[in-house]
């Protein structure tokens, strides 16, 4: 049995300590703030004898990637969870103001269906030709990385680009097209490419196999919403789940100012606890850091300056949610869906709306509806200047104007994420390869979060996992 030391209370930290006490070592989990969850965190808001469930950022996860159900039925919690209502499950976009359902099998940038395609009235005419052109445009012949706008312009066109691919890819990541790594971000695409030759062709070669997979990505509109899963009772619900078998070695409002490698191999770290002031030191036999990688990189300044570097390099954004509250009889019923997203061209004020209450049941009283709106990111770095009460006001009229609404809001809430998305700009995965060549050169040191391998909750489980065999 090991001592060892986590840094960090998000969903990552957490899924590294449930994996290494599962394995009998002696965990210790240490959150600077009061709370466990990171950027994970539900909020459940009393409103005239019922409540609001409401997700302050991840409400769902997908199941195509295995880890992050796995640990669920590790855990003996599958009955816990529940799949996305059967109705209204489109998304849309924004199109010269007005919304339009993303063709039925685009799956973030593959058209699967190519009668959809045609049949859009996202796309023009020359837009449509341009698509069907993908199947004999020549792939790419070299390992370089390129961004997700360079990709998408090569393959699908400028307009199918600015119009679907865009957005899609902003509602995702907050993050600009043209920086974004196409290595890092969406592998699977390159990988058709390099395979097939083609993303079209990648499609009719997996429809031949007509698995239940393929059969979900023709028939999506933007997303597979048989693929994705929620707790009952929301993430943070699930976060102390995870939690729990820690005890009192969870420990809230402890910062841990300084990290140092003793020559006798084992680490140490310098604890304060922001409540009382004291401060304290321990000993551990190894360290994980889930950590945003600037924050990974401070406590190993003093340790390794080059790893650290490579560690601060790694760039974030920062966003705002816009939860409403909102009467569900005033929306638009063509409007009805599970979420919106809007192109850059089109200056709108939010990136994407999700119709959080559409998606899952048990969110919001009968009769109305929760709306979250996504604001900023790298692609509006701008909008987060403004003050809460303003972004407030900019998402209702975004929602008067695209759903309908006349009502305000019946409870409102402005939600800020400072520096927490990871930018996977070009060069990525290289830059992720460096940072773990030289962090392998510490033993009982492992590196864990979303910064590396992947935003979503299943990486970030992966992450966790592959973090915890480090120790045994």
């Amino acid at each position: 049995m090991k001592r060892i030391a986590v840094i960090g209370a998000g969903i990552t930290g957490l899924a590294t300590a449930w994996y290494l006490h599962s394995d009998g070592h002696e965990v210790h989990v240490f959150e600077a703030q009061d709370r466990i969850g990171g950027v994970i965190d539900t909020l459940v808001e009393p409103s005239s004898g019922e409540s609001y469930l409401i997700e302050c950022g991840a409400d769902n996860f997908a199941t195509l990637m295995p880890e992050a159900w796995d640990l669920v039925r590790q855990m003996g919690l599958e009955s816990e969870f529940i799949t996305p209502n059967q109705d209204y499950r489109i998304a849309q976009v924004v199109c010269r103001g007005r919304l339009y359902p993303i063709p039925n099998g685009f799956s973030l940038m593959q058209p699967t269906r190519m009668g959809s395609i045609l049949a859009t009235p996202i796309l023009s005419v020359a837009g449509k030709l341009r698509v069907l052109r993908e199947a004999f445009v020549p792939a790419k012949r070299d390992d370089q990385d390129e961004s997700v706008e360079s990709f998408a312009v090569r393959r699908l066109g400028r307009e199918c680009f600015e119009r679907l691919v865009e957005p899609i890819v902003g509602g995702i990541f907050t993050a600009k097209a043209d920086r974004l790594s196409m290595q890092a971000a969406m592998p699977q695409f390159v990988r058709m490419e390099r395979e097939h030759g083609s993303l079209i062709r990648a499609a009719f070669a997996k429809r031949r196999q007509q698995s239940a997979e393929n059969r979900s990505a023709r028939e999506a509109s933007g997303a597979r919403y048989d693929q994705f899963t929620a707790p009952k009772l929301g993430m943070k619900w699930w976060l102390g789940k995870l939690a729990e078998p820690l005890g009192d070695r969870l420990h809230l409002n402890h910062r841990v100012e300084l990290l140092e490698r003793h020559l006798e191999g084992d680490w140490g770290l310098q604890v304060v606890d922001r409540l009382s002031g004291a401060t304290r030191h321990e000993r551990f036999d190894g360290v994980c850091l889930a950590l945003p990688s600037y924050s990974a990189g401070r406590l190993l300044r003093n340790i390794d300056g080059v790893l650290a570097g490579g560690l601060e390099s790694i760039e974030y954004a920062s966003s705002a949610i816009a939860v409403l509250a909102l009467r569900r009889d005033e929306i638009r019923p063509e409007s009805l869906c599970f979420g919106s997203i809007a192109p850059t061209k089109e200056d709108r004020n939010c990136l994407a709306i999700s119709l959080s209450s559409e998606k899952y049941a048990g969110r919001c009283p009968e009769g109305t509806l929760i709306m979250r709106a996504f604001m900023g990111g790298a692609v509006r770095p701008q909008m987060l200047d403004r003050s809460d009460q303003e972004l407030l006001e900019l998402a209702f009229a975004e929602v008067q104007a695209l759903f309908g609404v006349r009502t305000k809001p019946h409870y409102q809430r402005l939600v800020r994420w400072e520096r927490a998305m990871p930018q996977y700009h070009v060069g990525h995965v290289q830059r992720v390869a460096r940072i773990r060549e030289l962090a392998a050169k510490h033993s009982g040191l492992a590196l864990a979060g979303n910064a590396y391998d992947g935003v979503g909750i299943p990486q970030c489980i992966r992450s966790a996992k592959q973090a915890a065999s480090k120790f045994s």
